[in-house]
């Protein structure tokens, strides 16, 4: 099963201000604010190798942290969504929300990125580098455009935020006996 999402924009969902540092979150979705610590990771769009590499990180981080509830968003088409997600072994402990509109995407202040943060230099070498991990372009679905962001949450207010500034770059919540320090 393979799509090709090219370079075409997706309409724009309704962008709300970034979300920083002791922020309270929005009520969607529900499951965030349900559950005493929640990892939000919204992911660029399905097939790109910046998102199978944080899935695959967020695995490892949710197994070494089994009382942070893990979500991760999807804007992409449903189908090719769970079967990217189960070429690339599946969620482990995650939770996927599926976000099609980018509602929450706009909700959690994240819109689309310039060109240079998916197509520059820097995220084109850190394509490379992945590629010789095993990690390549699949099944693609949503839009390139996508900004990627990823929140931890604790009684409803941001602990610990982090939103790339180039698709390449990816950043993991410190350990949590350390106690999740500033970052916004």
């Amino acid at each position: 099963m393979r799509h090709a999402i090219w370079l075409r924009r997706a309409p724009a969902p309704d962008l709300a201000p970034a979300l920083r540092l002791h922020s309270p979150v929005p009520p969607e979705p529900a499951v965030v604010s349900q559950s005493p610590a929640c990892l939000i990771a919204f992911l660029r769009h399905v097939g790109c190798p910046f998102a199978e590499h944080t899935v695959k990180a967020l695995r490892a981080w949710a197994r070494a942290h089994p009382e942070v509830r893990v979500c991760v968003v999807s804007h992409g088409d449903a189908a090719i969504t769970h079967a990217w997600l189960d070429s690339i072994g599946g969620l482990g402990g995650l939770t996927l929300i599926h976000d099609p509109a980018r509602h929450l995407y706009g909700q959690w202040g994240l819109g689309d990125a310039p060109f240079w943060h998916f197509g520059g230099p820097r995220s084109l070498m850190g394509v490379v580098r992945l590629w010789f991990k095993g990690i390549r372009n699949r099944m693609a679905t949503g839009t390139r455009w996508q900004r990627a962001g990823m929140f931890l949450v604790r009684g409803g207010r941001v602990v610990w935020c982090h939103v790339p500034a180039s698709a390449q770059e990816l950043m993991l919540p410190p350990p949590l006996e350390q106690g999740p320090g500033p970052r916004g």
